[in-house]
């Protein structure tokens, strides 16, 4: 299928737009997207339309999305939806009675595959919760089983497990992690698609969500989310430096570490593939726990509710612990911090007002957003139209109201982002100046409490390093009687094949 050049042209402008929203996009596993042919991505849906946005960058193939029909109804997004290939899908409310509407739209969808292009589906039809995929719908089971149906199973649908990853689907400037895994062969089921169609579309549904859980973060239990990510502040640099180990050179063009630099997030990258990874296996150890020993999963919690407690009385980071306290220098750090704060100030405060009308618009149409799946997506796109626009007009209302020269207007406009990010950047040192001097008098003064807070600490790794050798070892043994229960069934198949032939030449004449 050949790219529409509204596509493309869109695709730059939002690759662009998100890599300024996001303090970092990283993708794994890009090189098993096929490079033609049928494909259905099916992705989970943590965070609204912007999981179009994140996923739609990440490959050069046009993807055409299955989006519900309700926002086809605004005329000027239905005529760019109908240029760019979203294909619209009826909720069953919506239909009254006119199924022939998704009938279409199915026929929409095969005719794509037909043509070796690619279809977006996020087949959870609807948001998910933080850090979970939800129970499938089989749309998508449905999809590629009947269009490799009406080509006699000729035509070689893949189906491509994509899991997003969003550190913190609200936060500006948060991080985003798009796994890719490998695509399933919906040919696998042809034989159980001609015997049992409902069975065949079952058993491929129940695929994809395995696989899809495999590239997800996903934790069953809702009371565990909280729990997972503080066990991972805790606990993960150290499984981090015992399973992977520590990558310390920032290997980024020089122009992508000025640009952090600039909006306060500079330093080298983490490896965002490493971290959910962890993350997806803290999370799984917790659900083992939690069905095993609810108890021990409860008082875990308590106990780290209590050190947390501890440190934010005393507006403590996790790091500041691990590293210890070191006093030499601290009076020349804040003599530095301080003389900072001051001579850059101005340039700060010019970008805080300069800024504060697009910001403030962003943050009234994101506090007014009722679904919090939506919030990042609201945030993005008005962002994306208010800033631009009131660049524009303040370089208008310079160029019009005074007599300055057009170098003078085009140098005003080009400092407005360079300042407002800078802004972003001083009161962030402003803030970790302020909990530096705080931290610093209360280790002056009360230095049995971080001997008492690097105790707690101390104990909950140890604790965790136990609870990690049992749960490793649970799964080895889980693992060995499953093999053994397979060789067992082998084993019992190939004595029930000799008994008829043993019987048989006894019985012969």
């Amino acid at each position: 299928m050949t790219t529409p050049f509204l596509y493309r042209f869109l695709r730059g402008i939002l690759r662009y737009a998100a890599e300024i929203y996001f303090f970092d996009i990283q993708a794994s596993g890009q090189e098993k997207i096929p490079e033609d042919g049928p494909l259905i991505l099916a992705a989970n849906h943590p965070n609204s339309l912007m999981d179009t946005v994140v996923l739609g960058i990440q490959t050069d193939r046009q993807v055409c999305y299955m989006a519900r029909s309700g926002l086809f109804k605004n005329i000027i997004v239905r005529t760019i939806f109908n240029r760019v290939g979203v294909i619209p899908i009826y909720r069953t409310e919506e239909l009254q009675g006119e199924t022939e509407r998704n009938q279409y739209s199915f026929l929409r969808a095969y005719e794509v595959l037909e043509e070796g292009g690619c279809i977006g589906m996020f087949p959870e039809g609807k948001n998910s919760p933080d850090r979970k995929v939800q129970e499938l719908k089989t749309g998508t089971a449905r999809i590629a089983l009947a269009a490799e149906d009406r080509n006699e199973f000729q035509l070689g649908v893949k189906i491509q497990p994509v899991g997003l990853n969003f550190e913190d689907r609200e936060r500006f400037l948060s991080s985003v992690l798009i796994r890719f895994g490998d695509p399933i062969d919906s040919r696998e089921y042809a034989d159980l698609y001609k015997k049992d169609t409902r069975e065949a579309v079952r058993e491929l549904t129940g695929q994809i969500q395995r696989d899809l859980r495999q590239v997800a973060t996903h934790i069953d239990d809702d009371r565990n989310h909280q729990l997972v990510r503080d066990i991972y502040q805790i606990y993960g640099n150290e499984l981090a430096n015992e399973f992977i180990g520590v990558l310390d050179i920032d290997l980024r063009p020089l122009t992508h570490k000025l640009f952090d630099r600039a909006r306060a997030v500079g330093g080298p990258r983490p490896d965002l593939e490493d971290r959910f990874t962890i993350e997806q296996h803290i999370a799984r150890a917790v659900d083992y726990y939690q069905r095993n020993d609810p108890g021990l999963v409860a008082r875990t919690r308590m106990d780290i509710r209590r050190y947390r407690d501890h440190l934010d009385q005393v507006r403590l980071r996790h790091e500041l612990i691990e590293e210890g306290v070191q006093l030499t220098g601290r009076r020349w750090e804040a003599v530095k911090l301080t003389a900072y704060a001051l001579i850059l100030g101005p340039a700060a405060i010019y970008g805080f007002i300069n800024n504060a009308i697009p910001y403030a618009i962003t943050n009234f149409v994101v506090s007014r957003q009722p679904d919090r799946a939506m919030i990042a997506f609201a945030g993005f796109f008005t962002g994306l139209l208010a800033f631009p626009l009131f660049y524009f007009l303040q370089g208008w209302a310079l160029w019009t109201l005074t007599d300055h020269s057009l170098v003078v207007v085009l140098l005003y406009l080009f400092s407005l982002p360079i300042t407002g990010f800078f802004f972003l950047r001083w009161w962030r040192q402003i803030l970790t100046y302020r909990n530096t001097i705080l931290s610093r008098t209360l280790f002056r003064t009360q230095k049995n409490l971080l001997e008492t807070l690097e105790n707690e600490r101390q104990d909950l790794i140890d604790r965790f390093e136990k609870l990690k050798d049992q749960y490793v070892e649970a799964r080895l043994a889980k693992r060995e009687l499953q093999q053994a229960a397979r060789a067992e069934l082998n084993a019992s198949a190939e004595e029930s094949s000799e008994v008829p032939a043993e019987s048989s030449l006894g019985a012969s004449p």
